[in-house]
């Protein structure tokens, strides 16, 4: 059996592109979230691994039993499933995935008003145009 080395693959030196994540925190206190609502929270551009996404609710709602979905076009709970908004909670969907297409993270109100605040969290990598691979010989 023969043995191929990557040019440049030393371990513990990362090639190609770094990881990032992003955040933003979302304040629901005057224009609520209702069930049904869907916000747009991160655009990933095509060909993004998302390694992991999700919600931290920091202030809970005032009333009610709301639960909260994170996900995308293929599914709204793709990657976080009823998270409760009625207490301070948190949930994290750590399943990787490659968009080879352009997307959304999306939020969805589920089952009730959600009246307060939560964090949306996520880290990505943009893998970049794949293009037509080098020569293997």
């Amino acid at each position: 059996m023969a043995t191929y080395n990557v040019t440049g693959a030393v371990a513990g030196i990362p090639l190609g592109k770094k990881m990032q994540t992003v955040e933003v925190v979302l304040d629901f206190t005057s224009t609520n979230l209702a069930a049904g609502d869907i916000v747009n929270v991160f655009e990933i551009p095509d060909n993004t691994l998302v390694l992991m996404a999700g919600i931290e609710v920091y202030q809970a709602a005032s009333t009610g039993s709301p639960t909260i979905d994170m996900g995308d076009a293929a599914a709204a709970d793709t990657w976080v499933t009823d998270v409760s908004g009625s207490a301070v909670a948190q949930e994290f969907g750590q399943t990787a995935k490659l968009y080879t297409a352009a997307d959304n993270i999306d939020i969805l109100g589920v089952t009730a008003t959600f009246d307060g605040k939560i964090r949306c969290v996520a880290v990505m990598c943009d893998l970049g145009d794949p293009g037509t691979g080098a020569p293997f010989a």
